[in-house]
């Protein structure tokens, strides 16, 4: 699968928008399925593990089911359009509709990283590191990632650079 299905990328001469956690969906679906698998083992070993201990292993497998289940049916659908002709960088939800979250002019692309592995995040220029939207996947040190990585930044960092460099023209004329 190449980056521009792998985020839904789509284009025109003044917007661009992608879905930056799309790319996570085959994961969570096999998460989502291993939990279900959990279930079923549940189901057949139950006899021989305690009450409090079923409930325990019971209760987090719920967890991880609407964990997963959020992550397939929402946070995968999250996508984020940049907007060059009224400045603006939105965010359409199925939980809620198109709601603006800063101007291009503010935006600042920095990388973030968690825990051995790292992506790109976006923010305004004076508050970026309190609030801050993850707009690509997380990259390690292999080679599939650097390869991964290479795709992310020619296909989808290059041209929100080549809009936020077109709203900065415009201002400036």
């Amino acid at each position: 699968m190449n980056i521009r299905e792998r985020y839904n990328i789509e284009e025109s001469a003044t917007s661009f928008s992608f879905y930056p956690k799309r790319s996570s969906l085959k994961q969570s679906r096999y998460y989502f399925v291993f939990t279900l698998i959990g279930f079923i083992a549940l189901f057949f070993f139950q006899n021989y593990l305690e009450e409090a201990l079923k409930w325990g292993i019971c209760i987090l497998l719920v967890y991880f089911l609407l964990h997963n289940g959020f992550d397939i049916q929402v946070s995968t659908k999250i996508r984020y359009v940049f907007d060059t002709v009224n400045d603006t960088i939105s965010v359409k939800s199925p939980l809620y509709s198109e709601k603006q979250i800063m101007k291009i002019s503010e935006a600042v692309i920095f990388v973030q990283s968690e825990m051995g592995s790292w992506h790109y995040a976006l923010g305004a220029k004076k508050s970026q590191f309190v609030k801050n939207h993850r707009i690509s996947e997380f990259f390690g040190s292999g080679k599939k990632s650097n390869r991964r990585q290479d795709e992310y930044e020619k296909e989808v960092l290059a041209k929100i650079d080549k809009l936020i460099e077109a709203v900065y023209l415009k201002r400036s004329n």
